[in-house]
């Protein structure tokens, strides 16, 4: 009899959990919504995925949704192929493209806690088969590791890569590095500012990285990348073979437009450059590494990473860049993020640093970014994320704006900020500017801009009644007091 009683237990819990599960599916996919703030008494716009996916043209997607470091549903929606009609399973293959970097810095941090090389000494003392051309910025600050991660090595070779067609044999990485046919790279990669100055997004740089594992680890970089990350992680759907549906017979996406359509005779691009383009990968192996990720952070299993290489992965270099990712956050850093865009295809994946929560959606579309942080934004909004949510604002009474209003000055007199009261709105303004922006209150003494409520908060304290200064908190931990002026 007890053990009958306990079964039942069992199966209820079971099924208690799996309505929980699909009711939060449910919730995200019908609340999709860009990240911002609704003005009081407005309305927040949601819609449904399946609409969404219609409206924006997409014809595939694949999500996954992480909960307290675990996965907590993967979904596949849409079709994989426009010209041949095949359903999207979680198991289909994208492109991940730039989110790829987050694996290649993983591999590189890898190194460095193999004691191959230091975060902070010149990569070309480590490169046999190529070196960064030296000039009058390299002589007086070499690139490091460091650099080439963050973004911050001085490069200004723009954004991407153009890819190379199926049926044309690609060029080496060597060969793309030294601009040399077939290689269709825009311009040769050279240091054009000082190193650790300035962060400017490099896809070149990221090549570098990649040469720098061969050359370390004398395996080539998908071998490399393969024992160190994917096997132990159990990335079985995640591959660097240039066309896994043709040598692997794996099921993937096709690549589209922005518009819907196809590219003819083509279902995809080529992209040697491994490093910063991406493999191909499902949602749910993505997650994987999220979870891992997460894990090391928290401490629970150090074997993706030692603490302080995890936690150098995650700390801003400069600006709001991490090493291979890009970081969110006001008082510390509360979520790591990259997009990617490829020919054809777009993904977003998001990881927070402390809850275990994270989400990843790839599409087979090349103008999926507004789709992409709709559905970001929708699980952030079901799961309570402190970053990527969308806000109700609060009404601002009267009595509250008249307390508010008036001049604000650091104590070294750097910074000053008027708050000024202008039909109805609270509008902050630096002194002598007629043009302000409006400030929300999405919480009690807690206000921030619109488009802006991941990245500065703005609270005030009081004495008795009345406000005496206003602390003012941007880009994870950077605290300014400013004190009211009589």
């Amino acid at each position: 009899m007890r053990t009958a009683y306990c079964f039942a237990l069992l199966i209820i819990s079971h099924l208690t959990w799996a309505q929980t599960v699909e009711s939060r599916i449910l919730q995200v996919e019908q609340g999709l919504t860009m990240p911002g703030i609704t003005p009081f008494g407005q309305e927040t716009k949601t819609g449904n995925t399946l609409d969404r996916l219609k409206a924006y043209r997409v014809h595939g997607a694949s999500v996954a949704v992480i909960h307290q470091g675990k996965l907590d549903w993967s979904k596949a929606y849409g079709i994989t192929d426009a010209a041949n009609p095949e359903k999207v399973t979680t198991e289909t293959l994208f492109q991940c493209a730039s989110i790829g970097k987050v694996i290649t810095a993983l591999a590189a941090l890898k190194l460095v806690e193999k004691g191959k090389i230091s975060l902070d000494e010149s990569v070309n003392n480590k490169l046999k088969r190529w070196q960064i051309p030296e000039n009058e910025y390299t002589k007086s600050q070499p690139v490091t590791l460091r650099h080439l991660l963050s973004h911050s090595a001085g490069f200004t070779d723009e954004y991407g890569f153009l890819g190379y067609i199926p049926d044309e044999a690609p060029p080496s990485l060597l060969q793309i590095l030294k601009d040399e046919p077939p290689s269709n790279a825009k311009k040769p990669l050279v240091v054009s500012r000082l190193p650790g100055t300035m962060e400017q997004y490099s896809g070149g740089g990221y090549l570098i990285v990649q040469l720098l594992i061969e050359d370390l680890s004398e395996l080539s970089f998908t071998e490399f990348v393969q024992q160190q990350l994917f096997n132990p992680l159990g990335l079985s759907h995640t591959t660097y073979d240039f066309q896994p549906d043709r040598y692997q017979v794996s099921p993937v996406a096709r690549g589209h437009r922005s518009n819907g359509k196809v590219y003819k005779k083509k279902k995809y691009h080529l992209y040697p450059e491994h490093a910063a383009a991406g493999p191909w990968t499902t949602a749910e192996d993505l997650a994987k590494l999220v979870i891992a990720i997460q894990k090391a952070l928290n401490q629970s299993d150090n074997s993706l990473l030692a603490e302080d290489l995890i936690l150098e992965f995650i700390s801003p270099q400069m600006n709001l860049r991490g090493l291979g990712a890009n970081l969110r956050g006001i008082e510390k850093t509360q979520a790591y993020w990259h997009s990617g865009q490829n020919l054809g295809y777009t993904g977003l994946l998001y990881g927070l640093t402390s809850s275990g929560d994270g989400a990843v959606i790839l599409l087979n579309s090349e103008g999926g970014e507004m789709l992409l942080q709709e559905f970001i934004s929708s699980v952030a909004s079901v799961y309570n994320w402190p970053v990527m949510n969308s806000y109700q604002a609060m009404e601002i009474l009267q009595s509250e704006m008249r307390q508010l209003t008036g001049t604000y000055e650091s104590a070294d007199r750097s910074k000053k900020l008027a708050i000024e009261e202008e039909k109805g709105a609270l509008v902050v303004k630096t002194i002598n500017t007629k043009q302000g922006a409006e400030l929300f209150k999405i919480a009690e003494n807690h206000y921030t801009f619109q488009n802006a409520q991941d990245y500065f908060k703005l609270s005030f304290q009081y004495k008795d009644t009345k406000v005496i200064s206003l602390l003012y908190e941007e880009s994870i931990g950077k605290l300014v007091e400013l004190k009211k002026l009589e």
